[in-house]
């Protein structure tokens, strides 16, 4: 596996949102196989808890309502790029959104291309990683 997440927390603070945990967890224990133990789920969202985590409150989830219609985007996509913006984010990692394309100024990289993905810009983080400036 790249070590791109390790070689970005060199230089850039990387920021998560509550969203980014929820989704790891379930893609941990549903669509891996074979899926990681309890244990290992628990270790992996520690050590993700380590990174400045943005909460989601009822103001985020309003705002990223209107992300979502405003931009077409899936619910779940809104809140994590919602959290990316009240972050003030240059980047956010996902596999879930299109590589290159850029909502509300923050940029789309998808980390696990084939090829290398273009190296961060004054940068940020969560997959869905994004980092502030």
């Amino acid at each position: 596996m790249s070590t791109w997440l390790a070689d970005i927390t060199q230089d850039h603070e990387v920021v998560i949102s509550t969203q980014v945990l929820i989704e790891l967890r379930s893609v941990a224990t549903r669509k891996l196989r074979p899926a990681l133990s309890e244990r290992q789920i628990s270790a992996l969202l520690e050590a993700l808890s380590g990174f400045e985590v943005v909460s989601t409150d009822s103001t985020l989830v309003l705002d990223a309502h209107q992300l979502a219609i405003n931009e077409q985007l899936s619910w779940f996509d809104a809140l994590i790029i919602e959290a990316a913006m009240r972050s003030r984010c240059d980047v956010l990692f996902s596999e879930d959104l299109s590589h290159g394309a850029r909502i509300s100024g923050i940029r789309l990289v998808k980390p696990f291309l084939k090829e290398k993905p273009d190296p961060p810009q004054g940068m940020g983080p969560t997959d869905s990683t994004s980092a502030p400036p």
